[in-house]
């Protein structure tokens, strides 16, 4: 499960690409890691049991890249190998403007233009697993 995400903290928005992967699975994405030239960190997930508001957790590992020139290695990427979904291809773009535009223009970003683009991903499919909108 991969996901090209964003987060609201205030006027600000931090980009993220990740992915995730049972722990049994964990050689997949150090190998990921690897592809991408070691950017990126990898985290663990311990398992944990079901609540009111949620179901049972297995123990997961996730990669994500967060820095917004590391984040350049994962555009090149995906523009070189595009996804094949038309979905996801379409919020991929949209995510891959954000990353652009904070790259362009790191001393005097526009959040508005941000905040437009972020309002696009969501119109796509808010349950779409392609990308998540975190909100702090």
């Amino acid at each position: 499960e991969a996901g090209f995400t964003y987060c609201r903290m205030g006027g600000t928005f931090g980009l993220y690409f990740s992915i995730k992967q049972r722990e049994d699975n964990r050689q997949i994405i150090e190998e990921i890691r690897e592809y991408f030239n070691y950017i990126g960190n990898i985290y663990r997930n311990k398992e944990s049991p079901a609540t009111k508001n949620s179901g049972f957790t297995k123990s997961a590992v996730y990669y994500r890249v967060t820095r917004i020139n590391e984040l350049k290695r994962i555009v090149e990427h995906f523009d070189k190998y595009p996804l094949q979904s038309k979905k996801k291809r379409e919020a991929y773009n949209i995510w891959r403007q954000m990353v652009m535009h904070k790259l362009e223009n790191y001393r005097d970003i526009d959040y508005n233009t941000l905040r437009a683009l972020a309002e696009k991903l969501s119109g796509l499919n808010l349950q779409s697993r392609v990308f998540k909108v975190h909100t702090r």
